[in-house]
């Protein structure tokens, strides 16, 4: 099966290439707008890297229709933090580069389309968790604003022609290496910044819990997904949240310094409120059997070997 991952040399769309190749399955053609193909070192002769700025529609559609893929996983996009300084290049990538590249899918005969959502689609006005799939969305970010457009968009394709389009809500991804900020980012750097020998102030109060699903259980779900049975998907979006309750800011450092005691981790004296978001991807569990492989411990683990060797 020919597969397209757009953001395909990113954070996730990496992991889900790797995975994806331990299947054997493929060919399988990899977008990337940076040139930093670090992620994918050593597998350059098994995917076809394809330079592509999603803001371009003309050249995103060249693309779909020169690799014609049968199944496509949708994660290239610009991140809330860099979106929020320059939104009219937010909107033209992730809104109009969508509409070119879901429309060059429908003319090639695509047949199924992953998406890669977020929680940023509810807003902060949510009241008392959990979110689940049936809460309203009401974003405040032009990042969460086009990730609902994509949600509707992509269910639109599915009741008109006939695309198998499937949505994943992502909370806060914690995994190695990630260099753009967002609010949640700390979830990762209080983990990555100790096991470097770095020191690291927490942004947020330790009170403080936002949803986390760590970087391989986030791509194993795309996959997870996408392999479930047509006639299971009637949510079509899904929440999907990680193994264990989820974890205050202060517990994470707990965790941490349990497994490096000379992390120095410290809290911001002007710290906002103590946010708290959790989540209820009870869906995704019953309708595809979703469920996660690493708690914080496990994703503690696993970084300090990622990172350590």
């Amino acid at each position: 099966m020919t597969t397209l991952v757009t953001g395909g040399t990113g954070f996730i769309g990496a992991e889900i290439v790797r995975m994806l190749l331990d299947r054997g399955e493929g060919p399988i053609a990899a977008t990337h707008r940076s040139n930093n193909l670090g992620r994918l070192a050593g597998l350059e002769d098994r995917v076809e890297l394809v330079q592509l700025d999603l803001a371009d529609a003309e050249r995103t559609a060249q693309v779909v229709a020169k690799v014609a893929p049968e199944r496509i996983f949708h994660f290239g996009a610009i991140l809330t933090g860099p979106g929020e300084q320059d939104p009219p290049a937010l909107l033209q990538a992730n809104a109009v580069g969508f509409i070119s590249l879901i429309e060059a899918a429908r003319l090639a005969g695509t047949q199924q389309l992953i998406f890669a959502s977020s929680i940023g689609t509810y807003g902060c006005d949510l009241g008392a968790p959990p979110i689940s799939d049936l809460t309203l969305q009401r974003p405040n970010t032009v990042y969460g604003v086009t990730k609902v457009f994509g949600e509707n968009l992509g269910a639109y394709y599915r009741t008109r022609y006939g695309m198998d389009f499937r949505g994943l809500r992502y909370p806060s991804i914690v995994g190695p290496g990630v260099t753009t900020w967002s609010l949640a980012q700390y979830t990762s750097w209080m983990i990555e910044k100790p096991i470097l020998g770095e020191p690291f102030e927490v942004w947020v109060k330790p009170e403080a819990a936002i949803a986390l699903l760590y970087y391989k259980d986030a791509a194993r779900a795309a996959l997870d997904l996408a392999a479930a049975p047509s006639d299971d998907i009637r949510m079509i979006n899904y929440l999907v949240d990680g193994k264990g309750e989820t974890p205050s800011a202060g517990r994470m450092a707990d965790a941490v310094r349990d497994r490096i005691p000379e992390a120095e981790l410290t809290w911001a004296a002007d710290a906002g409120p103590a946010r708290q978001v959790r989540i209820d991807d009870s869906a995704a569990q019953a309708e595809w059997g979703w469920e996660p492989s690493y708690d914080l411990d496990a994703m503690i683990t696993d970084m300090i070997t990622e990172l350590r060797g």
